[in-house]
């Protein structure tokens, strides 16, 4: 099997537009993702009195101080100005430090015991943008690393998910009966929550049937296993198109959501820049290209 480097980063191989101007849109869609999660982080942190189950940094730092809605919000202002500052490229430490502004937030927000990870792609994807930044000087290799990056952690990411599952659980992780008493938990919460709790048609599927449940949880596990294929060219298309179906699968049979994972995932998946370059070909489409362009080479200069 060929090394995966090439297939990740590919530095030699030349940029058309289309990818110049996918690149562009990608990175101000992480932007302006975590710009929106740090705000929400902040408005409910307002709401808090103190942080009861410390997590991450947290362990370490005391994060009370943001407890106070003024310095929440003025931090989720902050690590906004810092993101625009990283999409323009005019200082490369701009993405780390928002970076670390998010994680301060996220483990502040989260220290109530729950501790979500819907966003923890979004973050590595920052991460990566900031490594393409301090490592590379010019803006072609700064966007193939970010890029290389971003395809490298969402293949370790899942597959250390599926291996964390193993050594915690073993494979019997897969039991469909596991994937029933996740069901009627989050039926319960409904029920806490609104007094009612008719489960869907997949739920009701699952519920009869929990050979089907492991069934399904033998190929989630299996498919995150696999994930760290995506470092290869041939088998992202593939891999990341059943990982959003995985994410599709888990909020039909439990109501979790990680609506954003999925959008990137189809966002690295799909040949948006081939189709870019076709639709910029066409007279009215490369008239709201060309400024689209512009800028992208602006922030990218």
């Amino acid at each position: 099997m060929r090394s995966p480097l090439r297939d990740l980063f590919d530095f030699e191989r030349p940029e058309t537009p289309g990818e110049r101007l996918f690149f562009w849109l990608f990175e101000l869609f992480v932007v302006l993702a975590l710009s929106g999660h740090a705000w929400s982080w902040a408005v409910y942190l307002g709401r808090m009195e103190a942080p009861l189950y410390p997590t991450g940094l947290a362990r370490y730092l005391d994060v009370s101080l943001l407890m106070a809605p003024d310095v929440a919000l003025g931090v989720a202002a902050v690590v906004t100005v810092l993101l625009l500052l990283g999409l323009t490229h005019r200082w490369p430490l701009a993405y780390l430090l928002a970076l670390l502004g998010l994680h301060l937030l996220y483990v502040s927000r989260f220290s109530l015991g729950k501790t979500p990870h819907g966003t923890h792609l979004l973050g590595l994807t920052l991460l990566s943008l900031a490594l393409g930044s301090l490592l590379f000087r010019t803006p072609l290799h700064r966007r193939r690393a970010a890029m290389g990056f971003a395809f490298f952690f969402v293949g370790l990411s899942y597959t250390l998910a599926a291996l964390s599952k193993l050594v915690a659980t073993g494979p019997g992780w897969a039991d469909g009966m596991h994937l029933t008493l996740w069901i009627l938990e989050k039926g319960t919460d409904m029920m806490a929550r609104t007094g009612a709790w008719e489960p869907n048609p997949v739920q009701q599927l699952l519920l009869a049937y929990p050979e089907l449940g492991t069934l399904l949880l033998v190929g989630a596990l299996l498919l995150e296993l696999l994930a760290f294929t995506v470092w290869w060219r041939p088998f992202r298309l593939p891999v990341l198109l059943a990982l959003v179906g995985m994410h599709a699968g888990i909020y039909a049979a439990m109501q979790i959501s990680f609506h954003f994972a999925a959008i990137e995932l189809l966002l690295l998946a799909l040949p948006w820049s081939r189709w870019l370059d076709r639709l910029l070909q066409v007279q009215w489409a490369a008239r709201i290209g060309r400024p689209l362009l512009r800028l992208a080479q602006w922030c990218n200069a």
